[in-house]
């Protein structure tokens, strides 16, 4: 009898397709610039990086890219113009540029790493935790963590930090235009329905509905454009998703607008 292929982890895909996706908008960004910059890998994932900066070949002799692989070998072979070192471990890495750090499964990591201009971290973990406060705590204050739930309940923690609020909105782009894989689900950590949300390029907006409700009740008014970005930073949704989760509120009788007629537009005022 032939032996069944291995069944490839859910979470594992969801993680590796959001990760390339976000890599290659960063990878653009940092060839942009004359500062360069340093992707760490510290995972399983360093020859779908190096395939992301394959395709990047006819600028990377021109301008400065890095890999820095954490505790294993780096894969073979290496995209020419791209400088790549090995270390042992996290506590090893010292990058002084622009950096992207991707971090699988790793349970302690220097606070350090999240120290430093233009640094970004992707962190992902089969264990809940203060992944959030953490990362906000190391400098970066601009974070998002979302719950892969697969089937059968396992749960693994995807979060994205980093300083710049345009970065924040690239990566959540990313999050939700990843394969709608089967078996995996979202869930925001913070939504105390805990309810689980398909991945769609049109999600489920019923726990951004139910967060911005709180938010107006806890502001007492707010404009459209401050409830925007409080989708942003505190939701696992995307700002410009606000609009539909407040248009539903609003024919629901549930908050008040002014004006009353029209379309919601940034500086339109919601009221409980």
């Amino acid at each position: 009898m032939a032996e069944r292929a291995p069944r490839r982890d859910p979470h594992g895909s969801v993680e590796r397709d959001v990760l390339v996706r976000y890599l290659d908008a960063w990878t653009a960004t940092v060839l942009r610039s004359q500062r360069g910059g340093t992707y760490v890998e510290c995972g399983d994932f360093a020859a779908d990086a190096f395939r992301v900066f394959g395709e990047f070949a006819d600028r990377l002799e021109d301008h400065h890219l890095d890999v820095v692989v954490v505790g294993r070998a780096a894969p073979r072979p290496v995209p020419a113009g791209l400088g790549v070192r090995t270390v042992d471990a996290l506590e090893d890495v010292e990058v002084s540029g622009p950096m992207l750090a991707h971090l699988s499964g790793v349970g302690s990591w220097p606070a350090s790493l999240a120290r430093g201009k233009a640094h970004e971290v992707v962190l992902t973990s089969p264990e809940p935790g203060e992944h959030r406060e953490r990362l906000r705590a190391a400098g970066l204050g601009c974070v998002v963590a979302v719950d892969l739930v697969a089937e059968d309940g396992g749960t693994h923690v995807l979060a994205f930090a980093t300083a710049d609020s345009r970065h924040l909105a690239t990566f959540k782009n990313e999050l939700w235009a990843v394969d709608e894989f089967a078996g995996i689900r979202y869930r925001d950590p913070r939504d105390p329905e805990g309810t689980l949300v398909d991945i769609s390029l049109t999600p489920q907006l019923l726990p951004l509905r139910r967060a911005l409700l709180t938010e107006v009740a806890r502001r007492g008014r707010s404009t459209v454009a401050e409830l925007q970005r409080f989708t942003l930073l505190e939701t696992i949704y995307r700002a410009e998703d606000t609009v539909g989760a407040l248009t539903a509120a609003v024919a629901a009788g549930e908050v008040t607008r002014d004006p009353e007629k029209g379309r919601l537009t940034s500086r339109t005022v919601v009221s409980i």
